[in-house]
């Protein structure tokens, strides 16, 4: 399945600048390997998209990581309703495509608060497909 997901301005560039390794959630859609980004105000764009690898559930990674602090304060600093965290292992960088552009011609569109299913709102899904133009090459994280 494949989503559109929102992210804050901050998380988006650390997912571009190789900083960030898992998106930590309290769910993620079923058999998610990509998702569209749809970066928050003030960008209001879908603006990249994240590429994904293992899913974990919190409790995994923190026996996996017991030894490494750092990663364990990363882990311990997600909201309690937090319960996974997916791998991620690329990203790609697209011209963005606005929240105004969205809402001229996607009737209703709202952007979603955490994720939202392509599947479930094919006329977005062709709208998207239509309109991606990447930017540079894909990035492997």
């Amino acid at each position: 399945m494949v989503p559109v997901m929102s992210f804050w301005p901050s998380v988006y560039n650390r997912i571009k600048n190789k900083t960030k390794f898992f998106e930590y959630r309290r769910t993620f859609p079923k058999d998610c390997s990509f998702a569209y980004m749809y970066v928050s105000k003030p960008i209001k764009s879908i603006c990249g998209i994240i590429y994904f690898g293992e899913k974990y559930t919190l409790d995994e990674m923190r026996s996996s990581f017991k030894g490494n602090v750092e990663m364990l304060k990363q882990i311990n600093s997600n909201p309690p309703t937090y319960r996974y965290a997916l791998e991620i292992i690329g990203f790609q960088e697209i011209q963005p495509i606005t929240l105004q552009e969205l809402r001229e011609n996607i009737s209703n569109f709202v952007p979603p608060q955490s994720y939202l299913l392509l599947e479930n709102n094919l006329s977005l899904k062709s709208y998207i497909e239509d309109n991606i133009h990447v930017v540079g090459k894909k990035l492997e994280i």
